[in-house]
């Protein structure tokens, strides 16, 4: 982000400046006090675990040039920080000031095109997709990481300079409510939805609300909505959202004369008679890049920019993504849910390989009632998928491992909840020439086994 100064942030955040140093410049934005860098603001958040203006000291010992504050902690903080020469912002609620920052900051970038993204899953590799070729255009700010929440949101538009040309950010939503807080913010001129799926059902309540919170970025004013062609809610937003979204995908992408798997090596897209190499795995991914495609024609992108956009592009890290050795890893734990399982598990189904495929699979988190229902399609898809092993990890997937005991295929299944007990059975069972599929919910950490598959020779 550019420079600003704490006597701007004030301006913008509607707050009191307290403190020696009103003009020194802030260079970021954290809620994080472990992730505070010298010239950070440190937002102090109150969560239900910790509160972050406990961490304010922490954070000007980090380097902080200010934090922004709630009023209510404003005295007792000012009390331990006076000899810091810090500045403290001192507003109402420090969520609302600083969503109140990032709405005044996008409006003073008015020429920047905008580009919004949601879905239960895949809005992360899209946006990279998308950022990727509109880069070859202008100027693109995007989301760091999967800062895409009412608090992520905020903090990503300060992305945006003053020769930034277009803007792709990510709208998560687990929460009814969230999606209008960052339209606030962020009012697309493109939006895509890249699917509706059981993601975050537990906090929802059921798949309508789902489709009714997310289909929220097809705002009235939008100049192109996408969403998938083989969308089961396109009918529905289309009711809802008075809205004829436009389908992307093999039919509905515009210029796409046809689609071959290249395995491991990932995909080639006939494209107005050029070829593209797409280097990601998985049928998701290759539906991300023709959300993309069709993202950027709306912007005129050329043929060129479009095939050098998408072959720059490489998958991040967690999904999806290649790890190639002795023995190979399909790393793809940075989330799960029963659509994004099943599509990578009817793929490793379908790929050619000469070793054995092993799948090891983590807990489907956040799905509520839906939670024993959605880990025995797993199970069931897992049957159909004829893998050689299966590793299942975690309480959740119980569910999972008495289903295939209740249909007689738990021979080659291994279950536990126990994290060592799975690491030192993959240790004993796997070997070279295995190709290791690694899919599980964040909070499982799937990614420790990484290191372990990877020392296996």
């Amino acid at each position: 982000m550019q420079q600003i100064t704490c006597t701007k942030v004030a301006q913008m955040a509607e707050g009191t400046i307290l403190g020696q140093e009103p003009f020194q410049k802030i260079s970021s934005i954290t809620i994080d006090s472990r992730k505070v860098v010298k010239g950070s603001l440190f937002v102090a958040l109150s969560g239900q675990l910790t509160d972050g203006h406990d961490y304010v000291l922490e954070a000007f010992h980090s380097g902080a040039s200010a934090a922004l504050v709630s009023s209510r902690h404003a005295h007792r903080i000012k009390a331990r920080i006076e000899d810091h020469g810090k500045a403290l912002i001192i507003v109402d609620d420090p969520l609302t000031a600083l969503q109140r920052m990032a709405a005044k900051h996008v409006a003073s970038h008015s020429d920047v095109k905008r580009i919004g993204i949601t879905g239960s899953c895949g809005k992360t590799t899209t946006k990279e997709m998308v950022a990727s070729i509109l880069s070859c255009l202008g100027k693109t700010a995007k989301t760091p990481g999967n800062f895409n929440s009412e608090i992520g949101l905020p903090i990503s538009v300060f992305e945006i300079e003053s020769d930034t040309a277009f803007g792709v950010f990510e709208m998560g939503v687990d929460h009814v409510g969230e999606m209008d807080r960052m339209l606030g913010i962020w009012k697309p001129e493109v939006a895509v939805i890249t699917n509706i799926g059981l993601s975050h059902v537990g906090k929802m309540g059921s798949m309508q609300v789902i489709a009714k919170e997310k289909s929220k970025l097809f705002h009235k004013d939008i100049d192109a909505a996408f969403i998938a062609e083989n969308s089961a809610w396109t009918s529905y937003i289309k009711r809802v959202r008075n809205i004829d979204p436009l389908p992307f995908g093999i039919v509905g992408t515009e210029g796409v004369e046809g689609i071959e798997s290249l395995g491991l090596h990932g995909w080639k897209i006939s494209y107005r008679r050029k070829p593209i190499h797409l280097r990601a795995v998985g049928k998701h991914n290759l539906m991300d890049a023709l959300a993309a495609i069709s993202v950027a024609q709306t912007f005129g992108a050329s043929l060129g920019e479009i095939v050098e956009g998408l072959e720059s592009f490489s998958s991040v890290p967690g999904r999806s993504r290649i790890v190639d050795g002795s023995v190979t890893i399909i790393e793809d734990w940075y989330n799960a849910s029963v659509d994004s399982t099943s599509t990578i598990l009817d793929y490793m189904g379908s790929l050619p390989w000469n070793g054995r495929k092993l799948a090891v699979l983590g807990s489907m988190k956040e799905l509520g009632v839906a939670t024993e229902d959605a880990h025995r399609q797993v199970a069931r898809k897992l049957l159909a998928c004829g893998l050689d092993d299966v590793y299942l990890y975690g309480k959740e997937m119980e569910s999972a491992w008495l289903e295939m005991q209740r249909l007689g295929f738990d021979r080659h299944v291994f279950f536990t909840d126990d994290y060592e007990a799975l690491q030192q059975r993959m240790i004993q069972d796997t070997k070279k020439g295995d190709l290791v599929l690694l899919k599980g919910s964040r909070a499982m950490a799937m990614e420790r086994l990484v290191p372990v598959i990877s020392s296996i020779a």
